[in-house]
């Protein structure tokens, strides 16, 4: 592989010198391993300079510089484009095996892909989010409760596992399943309100969880945030809310990267599947044992990642 250019190494051994980082946030800023600065800082010491050793010979690399920084351009494009067209529009004699350890090097791999609302880009959606961002990020963290609802069914089980090469991962689920919805409330100090039950939200049944098991969870002075499903626009839940002398703010419309909750019900998933729960007593429990789980640590990071809170926590 061609040794990086003389440019490239100095802003290196400039951002470490400067302490702009870790060597591996420098890294991933670069586009270079870890392993490279480690090198580099190294052949300094030793010899003062940081020009590149003599190329010991050997065949040259079928990606040169300008083919890799090339390469990365076409990822940023199109994120998921195959192997196979990445091969055919960087028009570089190699093989497809080339293409993947090129990547795989600098820390490119396939992913699944995180989807979003196209309706997110609108204009008028734009504006509500940010108008949404800026009201909440000046309320008090501890004040925010965070309510949404999920389902959960008898038939959840892990989409991937392992096996050998040409064999089939074969896993069992129910024919026919039973569906329950859980629906909760988040806050910075913990889970609070939750409520199972079998079937789907409707009207009445959003309105018995905020009247019997929310309200009797809020203070004076919180603020509580949820989308615009239409059991939440009921003019009977919110004034049940201000009852409690706390209040009622809209989600943005598309805009589930802003409330936290859709983290915990993530995590949630992810137990549900891993459990198997194949009845709805079970389901009950493994929903139980998930919420338990869940750590002041995990809350305070996903307040963080919404970026709704005003100060550091």
């Amino acid at each position: 592989m061609k040794p990086y250019s003389l440019d490239l190494r100095e802003r290196i051994a400039a951002a470490v010198d400067n302490h702009e980082g870790s060597r591996r946030q420098l890294a991933e800023r670069f586009g270079v391993d870890v392993s490279t600065i480690t090198r580099l800082l190294q052949r300094r010491r030793a010899t003062g300079s940081l020009q590149p050793a003599p190329h010991g010979g050997g065949v040259p690399p079928a990606l040169d510089e300008a083919a890799l920084a090339r390469l990365r351009e076409l990822v940023g494009e199109q994120p998921d484009a195959t192997l196979e067209e990445l091969h055919d529009r960087l028009g570089v004699p190699c093989s497809i095996m080339t293409i993947a350890r090129a990547l795989l090097r600098h820390r490119i791999t396939r992913k699944k892909k995180t989807l979003r609302a196209l309706e997110r880009d609108r204009p008028d959606v734009q504006k509500s989010r940010k108008a949404f961002t800026q009201k909440v990020a000046k309320l008090d963290p501890e004040s925010l409760v965070f309510v949404d609802e999920t389902g959960a069914t008898t038939a959840m089980t892990r989409a991937y596992g392992r096996a050998e090469a040409g064999e089939r991962v074969e896993d069992s689920v129910p024919g026919k399943w039973e569906t329950v919805t859980l629906i909760a409330a988040l806050r910075l100090s913990g889970v609070v309100a939750p409520l199972v039950f079998p079937g789907a939200t409707d009207n009445l049944a959003f309105e018995t969880y905020v009247e019997q098991v929310l309200v009797p969870q809020l203070a004076p002075g919180d603020v509580v945030i949820w989308d615009n499903l239409k059991p939440h626009k009921q003019a009977k839940v919110i004034a049940a809310v201000k009852e409690a002398q706390a209040k009622v703010e809209a989600l943005p419309p598309y805009s589930p990267d802003k409330t936290p909750i859709e983290k915990l019900f993530s995590k949630l998933k992810a137990a549900l599947r891993s459990a198997k729960a194949r009845t709805i007593e079970a389901i009950y429990q493994a929903i139980g044992d998930a919420l338990a789980a869940v750590s002041l640590d995990d809350i305070k990071g996903w307040f963080q990642e919404c970026g709704l809170c005003a100060t550091p926590l």
